[in-house]
């Protein structure tokens, strides 16, 4: 299997840091991208006897030179992308006539702009590598949920680019989107109504492991001349 080369956004916590670990595990190189400089670190120490190797870059998606930056930081250290994973996302759960602009706009700012912006500056490297965008979407990409109605336009957005690099891009570039359903991280906790925070979490507190979406985000990279997983769908086995 040919080893890759990685930026992954979000990589500090949650569905990032089990990808970086499983990709690493399996002898691919990884530059992961975050704010959390001190989770990184850590991050860091976990991956140092493992077969790939990894690095990291303190910034934030919020910021287009950060980018930028994390790009030329790869490219010094591994010599091209295959692989761009924009995993940086957030949620906030509030009926719309509740939730504050500030909360939307963030959202906004992160889950559409963030990974708009990733995708832009990582597009020359992975023409020129024949290289693989996977998405992480979410179940709400297709469904819209109550409470989530921006959330889930964010995740709309995100299937939809996917599905538009499919089409503009489809004899350079592979795209997979994943969309997971609960997932047991810290996602949850940046939902500032205290009421729908507390009715949700138990159900994302008995979601799927991370390391199950990280081991799709596997599947679909290493899938490369076989075939291309356009969609995964993960939800929590409730048996």
């Amino acid at each position: 299997m040919k080893k890759q080369n990685v930026l992954i956004t979000g990589a500090s916590s949650g569905i990032g840091a089990s990808t970086v670990k499983t990709l690493c595990g399996a002898g691919h190189n990884v530059i992961g991208f975050a704010r959390r400089v001190d989770k990184l670190t850590k991050l860091s120490k976990e991956c140092e006897n493992l077969k790939g190797q990894f690095f990291f870059f303190e910034g934030d998606v919020k910021v287009d030179t950060d980018i930028d930056m994390a790009l030329d930081y790869l490219i010094e250290k591994f010599g091209d992308l295959d692989v761009v994973i924009p995993n940086a996302g957030l949620g906030h759960f509030n009926p719309l006539d509740e939730g504050s602009m500030d909360e939307w706009r963030s959202m906004i700012d992160v889950n559409v702009t963030g990974v708009l912006k990733t995708i832009h500056a990582c597009l020359p490297h992975l023409k020129k590598s024949n290289g693989h965008i996977v998405n992480i979407g979410s179940v709400a990409s297709r469904q819209v949920f109550q409470n989530s109605g921006v959330y889930c336009a964010t995740k709309h957005f995100v299937l939809a680019m996917s599905e538009s690099i499919r089409l503009e891009f489809s004899d350079k570039i592979a795209v997979t989107t994943i969309n997971p359903g609960a997932v047991n991280t810290e996602f949850i906790t940046q939902t500032t109504n205290d009421e729908l925070r507390n009715e949700y979490k138990p159900r994302f507190d008995s979601g799927m492991d991370a390391d199950f979406i990280a081991s799709a985000i596997l599947n679909a990279i290493e899938a490369n001349g076989k075939g291309i997983y356009s969609e995964i769908t993960l939800r929590p086995d409730r048996r």
